[in-house]
């Protein structure tokens, strides 16, 4: 195999947000070479002879996708296009026709769409895998069994499920409740960083973190930091301890405080909590109907 062949494409990724940025380059690092910018004056300076791909947003503060789109095809006419937005339009589907993009994705960009169009794209079918990276974990081996014993029938997999805190409890066999292990730290972050990854790429978000219950950051942090995470401890346990008031014995599902310019969502699961920043209450909806559609 030649050097040229050998080497990995490079793909320049332009948002304004930076939890799509940091998502999105999660994703594909392990199999390509990301670079990222947060606005379209950013992504013309980040531009180099090795980037064989530019996937935009396209409603962006100041030079938009398809502003950015003209002037690269008066500064390089060749170099593939694709746009991602949340609201996908006739007349923007029109600009980009007129524009030779190769395709508007809808955001949340999800990997079992992302992938392959990556891979048509840029005509290379050894840099990604074919399906969307699996993230759940290794299945136990099976226990071994005796001897001229005939094996069990494996029953089918069940699909990946995030435990609910609302869940009754289940019953043992004398009545007794029984009591669930809690999850390990390694599953915990784990979980943690799945959800951190589909909530950054939700239409609004701008940041998000995930926590455990003492405050310290199980994912990246970024704007909400670890100091972040100590309030918002302080937070859940005020709303928590609220809650015998207001004459309700059931879990939080999530907290919302609303500034004037940002929306902060938190939301918590077994092990830890979620904050996500996002531009409206539309944005804070669509997190919370995500969170509720993974807890149950």
């Amino acid at each position: 195999m030649t050097t040229a062949a050998a080497r990995r494409p490079t793909i320049l990724i332009v948002d304004d947000s930076p939890g799509v940025l940091h998502t999105l380059e999660y994703l594909l690092s392990p199999h390509l070479t990301v670079v990222t910018a947060e606005s379209g004056a950013a992504a013309l300076e980040a531009l180099t002879p090795d980037t064989a791909l530019v996937l935009t947003d396209v409603r962006m503060p100041g030079m938009s996708g398809v502003e950015l789109t003209r002037q690269l095809r008066r500064t390089h006419p060749a170099l593939p296009v694709a746009f991602m937005t949340g609201i996908i339009e006739a007349d923007l589907r029109a600009e980009a026709e007129a524009l030779d993009v190769l395709d508007v994705l809808r955001k949340p960009l999800r990997p079992g769409v992302l992938f392959p169009a990556l891979q048509g794209w840029l005509g290379r079918r050894d840099v990604l895998p074919a399906d969307a990276p699996d993230t759940r974990p290794p299945p136990r081996p099976a226990a071994p069994h005796p001897a001229g014993t005939p094996a069990p029938t494996p029953r089918p997999p069940a699909s990946p499920t995030v435990p609910s805190p609302a869940a009754p409890a289940p019953q043992g066999a004398r009545g007794g409740a029984v009591v669930a292990a809690p999850p390990t730290p390694d599953r915990v972050r784990q979980q943690a960083q799945m959800f951190v990854a589909g909530l950054s790429v939700l239409p609004g978000v701008t940041a998000a973190c995930a926590f455990d219950p003492q405050g310290e950051p199980l994912t990246t942090p970024d704007l909400l930091s670890a100091q972040v995470g100590t309030y918002l401890k302080f937070l859940l346990t005020a709303a928590q301890t609220l809650a015998p008031h207001l004459r309700t014995g059931l879990p939080l599902k999530a907290a919302q405080l609303e500034f004037q310019d940002r929306v902060l969502v938190v939301c918590p699961f077994e092990g830890g909590f979620a904050a996500v920043l996002v531009r409206d209450t539309p944005g804070a909806s669509s997190v919370k109907a995500w969170m509720r559609s993974r807890m149950g």
